[in-house]
């Protein structure tokens, strides 16, 4: 009697996890690919990311986060931003390019140190933080990206 129990309570525990879904409702980031981890003087940074939902309403806002890694600490300019994420068919799975502008959302260093005789003004390198929320405020984890080096002339 407690073999067939048992036997019965290991059936359901087994039908009941394989019933489970494969995606939350809290967004997930997976990054696919990223442009480049140099951006030349004036260039622009690519990062394509594999979102997932279990509502499907991932339409909502992408959060960014620059840190800047430079040992000399200065001043920096727009180290937060957000991306809206355009209309997309209630979808559990969908990918999400972002495109990010050299003035807009790359510089860092608000006045760069120089170094050598002719000045050359130091790069920025950043690591990236990403969060997308969702339509119904639900928050992702965050992805942190490899250190990217901007290059400021």
């Amino acid at each position: 009697m407690k073999t067939k129990i048992l036997v019965t309570l290991l059936f359901v525990g087994v039908l009941y996890a394989c019933s489970k879904d494969k995606f939350n409702t809290k967004p997930t980031l997976s990054l696919k690919s990223v442009s480049s981890t140099v951006v030349p003087f004036n260039g622009s940074l690519n990062f394509e990311f594999e979102v997932t939902d279990k509502e499907g309403d991932i339409s909502d806002s992408l959060y960014i986060k620059k840190v800047r890694l430079n040992r000399r600490v200065v001043a920096t300019i727009r180290d937060s931003f957000a991306f809206r994420i355009p209309a997309v068919p209630n979808t559990q799975k969908t990918f999400v390019s972002i495109d990010m502008g050299f003035n807009n959302h790359l510089i860092s260093a608000i006045n760069p140190p120089s170094t050598g005789n002719p000045p050359v003004r130091e790069n920025d390198t950043l690591v990236f933080k990403f969060a997308l929320k969702d339509k119904g405020k639900n928050l992702s984890d965050t992805f942190t990206s490899e250190p990217i080096v901007i290059r400021r002339q």
